[in-house]
């Protein structure tokens, strides 16, 4: 596991050098309104774990704050129906819980994801709509607590022969979905602690593996895979219906402020930020500014008057 973050790691910084433009001729789905997508990568520029907006029609992305210095990967976050909130790991030597700020891109540590005293190398988060969270270490499967990091282990998904990197809830029907790197999808079931075959993803030319997942209200299902249409990590989309059958390529994931490309993307659905409004104190404002344009009125025609008789 160490030796291939390691290779990711040190394919993601070489390739974040370089720049390329998605092809003009892509087009993916726009989201379900209500609905946004999220990623982030392992290595790029800006570096420090930042999340980024989404282009679902073209894999354009635009930065979320400035990043968080000091972290490094960032995996596969999860969004939190239940309490609204986006959670994800965060590669720092051992495996961090931490929580998102989909406004801003902060994030806060929650704690270390440990066993016991035994740190769980995470490859993949998944929340269901229940509140109820889960994690893989290749294919052991770890309940997690979201208030601490604690982990407990579940016991091994036996069908999974290769990393999940990828994993989501279909906000539709509450399933839990795994995405092996070999584009091989499963449903989870943490209760009887199994993971069954679904179907397998049609590969592009060039490319070798997939590494996010995320499913729309509309159930549609967005893809990572690497390499994407020019060499990078691009996004696509397929009906969770009939996963991998001419899946539709949006474009290479692009960072629109720096036209840089970065290698292991996740992606997550989310709601749609809202931005707080002023607080409703529950009276009417206009009576008080009318009154308050009359004191001005009579205030103005007192100093008229004192001047007038002084």
């Amino acid at each position: 596991m160490t030796a291939l973050r390691t290779a990711l790691a040190v394919t993601g910084l070489s390739i974040a050098l370089l720049a390329v433009a998605a092809p003009a001729n892509a087009a993916g789905p726009s989201l379900p309104d209500g609905d946004t997508l999220i990623a982030a990568s392992c290595l790029g520029d800006p570096a420090d774990a930042t999340i980024f907006d989404v282009n679902s029609t073209t894999g354009a992305t635009t930065a979320i704050g400035s990043g968080n210095a000091g972290y490094e990967c960032a995996y596969q976050a999860s969004w939190d129906e239940s309490s609204k909130t986006l959670y994800g790991t965060i590669w720092d030597t051992d495996s961090v819980l931490v929580k998102w700020d989909t406004l801003t891109g902060a994030l806060v540590e929650v704690g270390p994801v440990l066993d016991g005293v035994t740190p769980v190398d995470v490859d993949t988060l998944v929340i269901g709509l229940d509140g109820a969270a889960y994690v893989l270490d290749f294919n052991e499967l770890y309940r997690v607590d979201l208030a601490t990091g604690a982990a407990t282990d579940l016991g091994a998904l036996a069908a999974l022969t290769t990393n999940a990197y990828g994993a989501a809830v279909d906000p539709t029907t509450g399933i839990l979905y795994l995405l092996g790197e070999d584009g091989d999808l499963f449903t989870l079931d943490p209760v009887a602690v199994t993971a069954t075959y679904v179907a397998s993803w049609t590969f592009s030319a060039e490319a070798e593996n997939v590494y996010g997942l995320a499913i729309d209200s509309a159930g549609i299902a967005w893809v990572v895979e690497y390499p994407g249409d020019t060499v990078y990590s691009a996004l696509y989309s397929t009906p969770l219906a009939t996963f991998g059958v001419a899946p539709v390529l949006s474009g290479d994931i692009v960072d629109t402020a720096t036209t840089l490309n970065y290698n292991s993307w996740w992606v997550t659905i989310i709601d749609t930020p809202v931005k707080p409004a002023l607080a409703n104190t529950g009276v009417d404002v206009a009576p008080i500014a009318v009154t308050g344009l009359l004191l001005g009125l009579v205030g103005v025609t007192l100093v008229v008057r004192r001047r007038r008789v002084a």
